[in-house]
C-alpha cells in the first residue's frame, strides 16, 4: 500500500505542477504585447529614400516589429565615403556586407571587409565607414530601439526643401540632425589617408 500511495502521490504532484506551467505561460501570454504582422519583402520592394550622400532604401522600420528594430540597405559607390566618424548615444547598430568591400573604423581600430562580413556596434562605440575601392559596395543596416529611425527622412526632406546646396550645407544638416538625435560626428577622426574620400584637404594644409 505505501508503495502504491508514493506513485500515486508523484503522479498528483506532477499533474500539479503541468497545471501551474500551464497558468503561468497562460498569464504570460495575456500580457504580451500585440503581435505585429509578419513583414515580406522581395528584392526592389523596399521604400527609397532620398538620402543624398548615398543611396538608401528602406526595409523595415521601427514600427514594424516589437523590438523596434530599423533596417536599411544603403549603396557605397567605388571611392566615396560612406558615414563619417560618429557615435550613436541611443541605439545599437550593425552593418551587413552584402556586395563589394568595405573599410570600417570603430574605436580607433580599421578593417576591410568583403561580402559576409559583420559590424556589431553597442552604443557608444565611435565608428565610420568608407568604400576606398573600385567596386560598389551594398550594405544592409540595423539599429535598435532608439531615436535613428527617421534619420535618413528628415535629412533627405530638409535638403530637398532647400534646394540646391554645397556639399558643406548639406554636411551641416547630416550634422544637426544627427546631433538632435543623439549622433555625434567627430571629422577630426578621419583617417589621413581617407580625407579626400570626406572632400577634406590634407591635414598639414
Amino acid at each position: 500500500m505505501r508503495e502504491i500511495s508514493v506513485r500515486a502521490f508523484l503522479g498528483m504532484s506532477a499533474m500539479a505542477l503541468m497545471a501551474c506551467t500551464s497558468n503561468v505561460f497562460a498569464e504570460d501570454t495575456t500580457k504580451a504585447p500585440d503581435p505585429k504582422p509578419a513583414l515580406l519583402i522581395d528584392a526592389g520592394e523596399g521604400e527609397k529614400i532620398d538620402f543624398p550622400l548615398h543611396p538608401t532604401t528602406r526595409l523595415a522600420d521601427a514600427d514594424s516589429n516589437i523590438a523596434g528594430l530599423s533596417l536599411f540597405e544603403i549603396e557605397i559607390p567605388a571611392n566615396t565615403a560612406g558615414a563619417p566618424p560618429h557615435t550613436h548615444t541611443h541605439e545599437d547598430e550593425f552593418f551587413y556586407v552584402r556586395e563589394g568591400s568595405v573599410t570600417f573604423m570603430a574605436d580607433g581600430n580599421q578593417k576591410t571587409l568583403s561580402p559576409g562580413g559583420l559590424v556589431m556596434l553597442p552604443r557608444g562605440s565611435t565608428h565610420a565607414v568608407w568604400n576606398a575601392n573600385d567596386e560598389d559596395a551594398t550594405l544592409l543596416v540595423g539599429t535598435s530601439d532608439g531615436a535613428f529611425d527617421d534619420f535618413f527622412d528628415a535629412v533627405a526632406m530638409e535638403v530637398a526643401a532647400a534646394g540646391q546646396l554645397t556639399p558643406p550645407e548639406i554636411g551641416a544638416i547630416v550634422g544637426r540632425i544627427g546631433a538632435e538625435r543623439g549622433v555625434l560626428i567627430d571629422m577630426s577622426l578621419v583617417p589621413d589617408e581617407v580625407r579626400p574620400l570626406y572632400g577634406m584637404p590634407p591635414r598639414d594644409q
